[in-house]
This record gives structure tokens, C-alpha cells and sequence, in this order.
């Protein structure tokens, strides 16, 4: 009976009562459980196999982890996170970028000595004491060789509407580049209230010069109107005068060296379109307040 006693004494195995079993007796119970045959769990034991169970146990807490988390909770963080980013991180980079491009916008504007007038220097410039001499006719017709002739002689400040807008499509920082350039490239008229800007700015260049020849302007009566309303009246115009074959044969003579995007056959035909339609009329409606002077420079410029 002794012998007995002691053999079932000896069998890995332990009794818990119910609802008395304390944290280090369920250590134990874990520890020594038995596998099926009645082999004790050697791993848990730590006689051998600790590595595998371990990683067993590492993988276990791992999935029990992913299981236990709220997938409303895990959506909810990432959309946090997207919305973070959507809404504060992404448009202060954005600002910061954009504030950087401003500033060295108006370094370069600066540095280029194109920076504009203030609308109080432009209210107390005397452009009523100027005098403006608008220089008129088709493409071609000899607007500007024969204005430089009218400089040397006569002392006029020669501005051209054409050079003042080619000029301002290839500056670096200008907002109105790409417009111009479609506006040349189509033989249209650019929108006065950039044109006008430009030759008011022109103007303010020269405060010591009372005499003005503004070449390839007004292009239409708007433009006229405009001009006299915002900056000061035209004292004279003078029209040059030329027949169309001619300025043709200019213009495609010029092309071969100028470099001008409109210096072609297809921007040629569509400036004398331009011309006849919109720019005649402002030739006409000056002739009717007697201020037109009409001069043929159908010969060379020395004869003209």
C-alpha cells in the first residue's frame, strides 16, 4: 500500500482544488502540464526546447495583439494622420513656398529696376504738362526708323508700344509674359490696361522731358480713350502713310534678321487685318478734331 502511495506520488501531475489555485500555483500548472501518454511538457519545463517556445510565445502575444485592436480605432488614427497632413502640414509648406517665390520675385524685380510706381507717384506726376505725339500707320510703314529721325532732330523721348510689350514678355518675373506673347503671335491687340501701364511707367522714366513721340499706339479707340482719360491728351498724330504691297515686302525683308515672332507671312496678313478694322478708325476720328499730320513714307527714310 506504502508502495503504491509513493508510485502515484511520483507521476507529474498536480491538483488544484477549484477556486483556491494561487497566481504561482497556476505558474506551475502551466509548467507542468502533460502532453497526451502522460510525457510532461519538457519546454515548459526549461529540460529542453526553449528557443521554439519562446518564438511560439512571441508570435502568440504578437496576433493576440493585432487581434485585440478596434479597427475602428485603427481608421479613425489614420485618418487623423492623412487629415493632419492634408490640412496643416501640406499648405504651410505650400505657403512657405510661395512666400520664398514672392520674395525673390521682388529682389529680382529690384535688382532689374523694373519694380512699378506707387499710385501716389503716379497722381502727382504732371502728365498734363507733357507733350504726346502719337505715331500712326500699317505694319511696316516706318513708325520707328523714321521716330529715331524725328529724336535726333527734334529732341522728342521715342517710346514704342511694341518694344515696351516685347520688352515686358521677356522679363523673367512678369504676370503678363505668356499673354503678351499669344496677343503678338495672333496679330491682336494687347488689352490697353497692360499697354498704357507700360507707357505711363515709360514716361515716369524720363520726368525731365517735356516731348513724347509714342509709336504703334493707340491701336483702337478704346485704347485712345483710355490713354487720354488715365494719363493726358495727344497734342498731335502723325499718320505715315504707305501702300500695302510695300509694307509686306518690309516686313518679310525684316523677318530674315529681326527674330520677332510676328516678323511671318501668317502674323503679317492678320496684323493689316488688325489695322484696317480696329486701328484706321483711330487715324479717322482724329482727323475730325484736326490734329492728324498725314506724311507718305513710301520712298527711302532719307526722302521721308
Amino acid at each position: 500500500m506504502f508502495a503504491s502511495a509513493l508510485l502515484r506520488s511520483s507521476q507529474p501531475r498536480l491538483i488544484v482544488r477549484a477556486g483556491r489555485a494561487s497566481a504561482g500555483t497556476k505558474f506551475a500548472l502551466r509548467g507542468y502540464a502533460t502532453f497526451p501518454g502522460g510525457k510532461p511538457n519538457q519546454a515548459r519545463m526549461g529540460q529542453g526546447g526553449g528557443t521554439t517556445a519562446k518564438n511560439d510565445s512571441s508570435e502568440k502575444s504578437f496576433f493576440s495583439w493585432l487581434n485585440n485592436i478596434n479597427p475602428f480605432a485603427l481608421v479613425g488614427a489614420a485618418t487623423i494622420l492623412i487629415s493632419g497632413y492634408t490640412l496643416i502640414i501640406k499648405p504651410y509648406f505650400e505657403w512657405r513656398t510661395d512666400l520664398k517665390k514672392r520674395a525673390d520675385d521682388r529682389v529680382k524685380e529690384e535688382e532689374s529696376g523694373k519694380v512699378g510706381y506707387s499710385d501716389e507717384e503716379i497722381a502727382q506726376f504732371p502728365f498734363d504738362t507733357k507733350n504726346v505725339v502719337f505715331v500712326l500707320g500699317g505694319p511696316g510703314s516706318g513708325k520707328g526708323t523714321n521716330s529715331a529721325k524725328l529724336v535726333e532732330d527734334f529732341g522728342f523721348v521715342h517710346l514704342s508700344a511694341g518694344d515696351l510689350l516685347r520688352a515686358e514678355q521677356q522679363r523673367e518675373v512678369s504676370q503678363y509674359g505668356e499673354l503678351i506673347g499669344h496677343y503678338i503671335r495672333e496679330g491682336l491687340i494687347v488689352p490697353h490696361e497692360i499697354t498704357i501701364g507700360l507707357l505711363r511707367n515709360a514716361m515716369m522714366d524720363h520726368p525731365a522731358s517735356n516731348r513724347f513721340l509714342i509709336d504703334g499706339f493707340p491701336r483702337n479707340l478704346v485704347q485712345a480713350k483710355a490713354f487720354e482719360d488715365t494719363v493726358c491728351k495727344a497734342k498731335k498724330v502723325l499718320y505715315f502713310e504707305c501702300p500695302e504691297a510695300t509694307m509686306l515686302e518690309r516686313l518679310l525683308d525684316r523677318g530674315k534678321t529681326s527674330g520677332r515672332t510676328d516678323d511671318n507671312i501668317g502674323s503679317i496678313k492678320k496684323r493689316f487685318r488688325t489695322y484696317i478694322n480696329d486701328s484706321k478708325p483711330v487715324i479717322d476720328e482724329y482727323a475730325k478734331e484736326g490734329k492728324v499730320m498725314t506724311v507718305s513714307c513710301e520712298a527711302s527714310v532719307e526722302d521721308v
